[in-house]
C-alpha cells in the first residue's frame, strides 16, 4: 500500500477561505490501494514546512502533494520548479514580508519536482497545465523545502506542489469550480499511485 501526503494552506491575504483547503476537505482517505493523509498547513515561513516535516516524519510517505491557492490562474497548475529566494510584497500571517531571501544559504539555485507530471498532466487532460513559476512566496518556500528535504533524505519519496484557481466562493471574475479542481485533484492522485 502506498502512502500520499496531501497539504493544503489556511486562508491568507484578508480571505476567509483558501481553494486549497476547501479541496483538501473534500478528500477521501483512501484512492485505491493508497492511503491519504491530509494536512492543513498555516501561511506561516518556515513554520509550515516545519510541520509538514513532522507529518513526513511520522506518516513516512511516498509522495508529498502540497497544494496552495493561485488567484487570477484559470487551470491547475502542477508546478514544475522551486527557486531558492522568498520575495514578495504580501506579508505572511503573522506579518513577516520577505525582500530577496534564500531560503537555504548554499542550496541550489532550483530544484525541479520528481512527481509523475507528464502522466498527471495526461490523466488530467485540459483542467491542468504545466507552470514553471511557483512564485516566490510561502508556495515556492514550502516546494523548495521540500524537494532539499527530498534530496537529503535517505528514502525514495516523490514530491511537489499544485496551484489551484480561486472557486465559485470568492467573489472573483476568474474561478475554477470546486467540483471541477476536487476531480482534477483526485486524477492526479491516482497519476501518483501507478
Amino acid at each position: 500500500m502506498k502512502k500520499i501526503i496531501v497539504s493544503a494552506f489556511e486562508p491568507f491575504g484578508g480571505f476567509n477561505v483558501n481553494s486549497s483547503y476547501l479541496v483538501l476537505q473534500q478528500l477521501k482517505p483512501r484512492y485505491g490501494d493508497t492511503e491519504v493523509s491530509l494536512i492543513v498547513l498555516p501561511v506561516l515561513y518556515k513554520k509550515a514546512f516545519d510541520l509538514l516535516k513532522t507529518a513526513i516524519e511520522k506518516e513516512k510517505p511516498d509522495y508529498i502533494i502540497c497544494m496552495g491557492q493561485a488567484g487570477g490562474r484559470e487551470k491547475v497548475c502542477i508546478e514544475r520548479i522551486a527557486v531558492n529566494i522568498n520575495s514578495a510584497a504580501s506579508a505572511d500571517n503573522e506579518g513577516t514580508i520577505k525582500t530577496d531571501e534564500i531560503i537555504i544559504p548554499y542550496g541550489p539555485n532550483a530544484y525541479f519536482t520528481n512527481l509523475p507530471h507528464k502522466d498527471m498532466l495526461g490523466i488530467c487532460g485540459g483542467d491542468t497545465v504545466i507552470s514553471y513559476s511557483a512564485g516566490t512566496y510561502i508556495c515556492n518556500d514550502i516546494f523548495y523545502r521540500l524537494m532539499n528535504f527530498i534530496e537529503n533524505s535517505d528514502r525514495e519519496i516523490k514530491g511537489g506542489f499544485i496551484h489551484l484557481p480561486f472557486t465559485e466562493h470568492f467573489d472573483k471574475m476568474s474561478y475554477m469550480k470546486l467540483e471541477k479542481q476536487l476531480k482534477t485533484v483526485e486524477a492526479i492522485l491516482t497519476a501518483a499511485e501507478d
